[in-house]
């Protein structure tokens, strides 16, 4: 995953910001530095945006790291749900807290490169100790969430509770919370953050996306 550095890495459109690795704003890098054009004199766009994504992201992530330790230490079938509920309940109340130490932590596990020398690692042990279930398992549940066919499995369960906890899509709800906050770090004052909520509901209304 990459740093928060100061280099683009998002493309801006009248539908919405796409960053390079596919996350989806539903607001528009105009509405954003028109109602908190302050915000991103301290802080860059950018770096917020990789923030917001990072931590939308952390579902899969902590699932990831979660079902080599636990296919360890527990049977199969109960690693195999321990970490879908694990991840059902992080999609669930993550974005209402974006944690600061936990989108570095976030950004960092990641990485490809670590997570797949962590399987190998582990289901390397696991195969050496003749569990070819809990290996099997392994491999299917990394190829299943890094290829995103768990969180498209759960995207319809979890819908309507999404609906009712948050007002925007997710990447959009932590990307305003961590606008929010680094307003409150920087004494910036935001009058036109409801302005600026209220146009990325509804444009995620206008494309049937609620």
């Amino acid at each position: 995953m990459r740093s928060f550095s100061d280099k683009p890495t998002f493309a801006d459109s009248p539908t919405g910001i796409v960053t390079a690795s596919g996350t989806r704003f539903r607001t528009t890098e105009k509405l954003l530095r028109e109602f908190a054009g302050p915000v991103f004199e301290r802080e860059s766009l950018e770096a917020l945006i990789q923030r917001a994504e990072a931590w939308a992201q952390s579902p899969v992530t902590i699932a990831l790291w979660a079902l080599p330790a636990l296919l360890m230490v527990v049977p199969v079938w109960i690693a195999a749900i321990a970490t879908l509920f694990l991840f059902a309940l992080w999609r669930l109340f993550s974005p209402s807290a974006p944690a600061q130490s936990g989108i570095v932590l976030s950004n960092v596990l990641q990485k490809p490169v670590l997570q797949g020398l962590y399987y190998v690692i582990v289901l390397t042990l696991l195969g050496w100790d003749g569990q070819t279930p809990a290996v099997i398992c392994g491999l299917a549940g990394f190829i299943s969430l890094r290829f995103g066919l768990i969180d498209l499995l759960f995207k319809p369960i979890l819908a309507p509770a999404l609906t009712k906890l948050y007002q925007l899509p997710i990447p959009d709800q932590v990307l305003r919370a961590l606008i929010v906050r680094a307003a409150l770090r920087h004494n910036v004052d935001l009058p036109e953050i409801s302005q600026l909520e209220q146009s990325a509901r509804e444009a995620w209304n206008i494309r049937g996306l609620r």
